[in-house]
């Protein structure tokens, strides 16, 4: 083995050690992206990045991570209380245009997203998903007060250039990147479709296990049988509406029975116009086995 694989080795081990042992970190990321291929300006969110102690860490939009975290405090102090009155989740008027949950397990190279419709979570495992990089010896900018160094990758049928920080010893980054010697500070495809940076990082810690707390019970798939799922729900988003009812419960939206036209309408409608903003998918082909 040469000395520069050699080195690079000790390296990614020494940082990985660090990594099992590591404080957790709440990381911000602002996220740009065009809705088109050819659109002039971008849309942008800021989306949450949650490592913490060497397990599996979440990438979500800010407002999820938000009203997710408060979820979990909230059903956490019930239980601790006993279960004693009413248990009251207050619901967010605000939503968010990035939807899906993606989950790392650093470790084993296996990714899980979760995309929620409705009352329904959608989970699909894809367990081996590693990224090959190149790092560009030599090539350094300065981002949010850290000396980044640069790599490179294809992931998704993207070329993606990356700007990490050995200097915090995170093998993480934002969405489903991960694996450098460093935290990922700014990441962008070659054709600048799609852009992450960092806007802020602060050690503490998080909890959003409950998240999923009252929903129906999450329905696992292939990533190939959400594939084919995600294809028909694009022609008919309302269709996850149906057969929710029954003789004991009835599903209501916005006071209406989820089982009328009306509904379903403006579901469709509301689904198609979030669709809107992601005609220029961030992923191009399957990047995970």
């Amino acid at each position: 083995m040469k000395l520069k694989q050699l080195l690079l080795t000790a390296l990614l081990s020494a940082v990985f050690n660090s990594f099992l042992t590591a404080q957790s970190y709440k990381i911000i990321y602002e996220m740009k992206w065009k809705p088109t291929q050819n659109a002039a300006q971008y849309n942008t969110e800021l989306c949450a990045l949650i490592t913490g102690n060497g397990q599996a860490s979440f990438f979500e939009s800010y407002e999820n991570f938000r009203q997710d975290s408060l979820k979990t405090r909230i059903i956490t102090e019930y239980a601790k209380n006993d279960s004693k009155g009413s248990l009251r989740i207050p619901s967010s008027t605000k939503t968010s245009l990035f939807r899906p949950l993606i989950i790392k397990n650093i470790v084993d190279k296996k990714i899980t997203v979760e995309e929620r419709l409705y009352i329904k979570t959608f989970v699909m495992e894809y367990p081996n998903c590693p990224i090959h990089w190149k790092i560009q010896p030599g090539n350094t900018e300065q981002i949010f007060g850290y000396k980044a160094e640069k790599a490179v990758c294809e992931f998704g049928g993207r070329t993606w250039t990356a700007w990490f920080t050995p200097d915090i010893p995170i093998m993480d980054g934002p969405y489903k990147f991960y694996g450098l010697p460093g935290l990922i500070l700014k990441i962008q495809d070659s054709k600048e479709g799609y852009i992450f940076e960092i806007k802020g990082l602060t050690k503490e810690e998080n909890d959003i296990g409950k998240r999923n707390f009252g929903s129906q019970q999450s329905i696992k798939l292939s990533p190939k049988q959400w594939a084919s799922f995600w294809e028909r729900y694009k022609k008919q988003p309302s269709s996850i509406l149906e057969n929710l009812n029954s003789s004991q419960t009835t599903y209501v939206i916005n006071g209406k029975n989820a089982d009328s036209r009306e509904v379903k309408e403006e579901y469709n409608k509301k689904e198609w116009n979030a669709m809107k903003g992601f005609e220029n998918p961030i992923e191009l082909s399957q990047p995970c086995n």
